[in-house]
């Protein structure tokens, strides 16, 4: 049965991107491999972070078979992120894939405890869903999903779009990395200038209180001796240079505040111009790789047409 299922950099490069830098909220699966192959232990559990994987002999699938599995397709099956959940595709023209002994058509909506066999003599696998947070990609360490990352988001294609891949990842992972760096210490820098300025203000306070009451006992020190009141002065002088350094202080903490929010916005922009880049950079390697599609589709029509040639001619010479 034909399907709608077409590969897509989304799928793997983009969605592995978004679990390695962003993994919050994002759901895993595990294949169970109950078979043993060269490939893949009996007993393994395989975490998928991606949002799209190829099962099948060829070297660009995530889940590889090796060629002692003669009834497994190059590309024999996928499985998808769909909605909430996951679902199987059956890619192959020539060998069923099976779901809990049951060959399926087109399509199949997976679910937690599901057995996958491909082909009635192929490798069986579990389908596993963890529960609670377990099921969550964050709760899987960064150095797991960077080597998970290399292998299903990156697997798919070839050198060129490795190149493009690892340039997208540095500069989406740059810029991450550099604005939660950044929003930290910017946070960091807010809240020591709030914290000063709340000091100041106190002092400030303080310090109006000493010149009021300064200037109360400057009126009453006029009944008393010239010493007395040029010390009363003099106090009074120095309470009023300390409330204008105070207030320079303020001024110059409402300076900083002010700097360390545009600075905010400026890595906004920044933040902004990265993803734009990020964009188009993603947008190149959908290019490409439908560019490699079509090749790949045209390579086998030709080869069709070569062998009714044969068929109606005989074998060339």
């Amino acid at each position: 049965m034909e399907t709608n299922y077409k590969r897509t950099v989304a799928g793997s490069v983009g969605a592995g991107m978004a679990s390695v830098f962003n993994a919050s909220g994002r759901q895993y699966y595990i294949l169970e491999h109950k078979t043993e192959s060269l490939y893949h232990h009996a007993g393994e559990s395989q975490k998928i972070i991606v949002d799209q994987i190829e099962l099948g002999r060829d070297s660009a699938c995530q889940v590889r078979f090796d060629e002692s599995f003669e009834t497994v397709s190059r590309r024999h099956a996928a499985i998808v992120k769909d909605g909430d959940g996951w679902k199987i595709i059956s890619l192959s023209q020539t060998n069923p894939t099976f779901v809990n002994g049951v060959p399926i058509q087109g399509e199949w909506k997976l679910s937690s405890g599901d057995e996958i066999r491909l082909s009635s003599r192929g490798p069986l696998m579990g389908f596993i869903v963890p529960q609670g947070k377990q099921s969550m990609v964050s709760s899987i360490g960064m150095t797991e999903r960077l080597s998970l990352f290399r292998q299903q988001a990156l697997r798919p294609y070839k050198t060129a779009l490795w190149v493009m891949a690892i340039v997208l990842i540095l500069a989406v992972g740059g810029l991450i990395a550099w604005n939660i760096y950044q929003s930290k210490q910017t946070e960091k820098v807010l809240q020591e200038k709030q914290a000063q300025i709340e000091a100041v203000k106190e002092d400030l306070n303080t310090s109006e209180q000493l010149i009021l009451n300064l200037n109360q006992e400057l009126i009453d020190s006029q009944q008393k001796s010239a010493a007395e009141q040029a010390a009363v002065k003099a106090a009074l002088s120095k309470a009023k240079a300390d409330r204008d350094r105070l207030i320079k202080h303020a001024n110059q903490l409402n300076e900083d505040i002010q700097y360390a929010l545009e600075n905010a916005d400026i890595a906004i922009e920044s933040a902004d111009k990265a993803k734009a880049d990020a964009a188009e950079l993603q947008k190149k390697l959908e290019e490409i790789n439908a560019q490699k599609e079509a090749e790949k589709e045209s390579e086998g029509l030709f080869q069709k047409k070569e062998d009714k040639s044969e068929g109606l001619f005989g074998k060339k010479k």
